[in-house]
């Protein structure tokens, strides 16, 4: 992937949680983890119509560089706007390691 085509800001968020006394699972603030550069794209109409008639809710695409510390559990952040990771990243069709995809759900 060439590094023109990394030109959005994403931020990415772990989530938490804790147990009470009481044995409650009780969720803290996200905390940031790592701002990426990355190929941030909002689906077409057609493209989320497929999507909701696959039973998802898919809003956008987000390719980064690969790592192996993101997972379907945290979130990314993009202008402001809150994404979850909807599903395992998926990786590149060539090697597999050289950049990841990200489908996208609004929170």
């Amino acid at each position: 992937m060439k590094a023109n085509k990394l030109r959005h800001r994403v931020t990415v968020y772990k989530s938490e949680s804790t147990r009470s006394p009481s044995g409650a699972v009780l969720p803290l603030p996200s905390s940031p983890v790592v701002t990426l550069w990355a190929s941030f794209e909002p689906l077409l109409v057609k493209d989320i119509l497929s999507a909701q008639a696959a039973d998802s809710e898919t809003r956008a695409r987000c390719v980064i560089r690969y790592r192996n510390d993101i997972n379907s559990t945290m979130q990314i952040e993009h202008n402001g706007q809150r994404y979850e990771i909807d599903g395992d990243p998926l990786p590149d069709a060539k090697s597999g390691r050289e950049h990841m995809t990200l489908m996208l759900k609004t929170v």
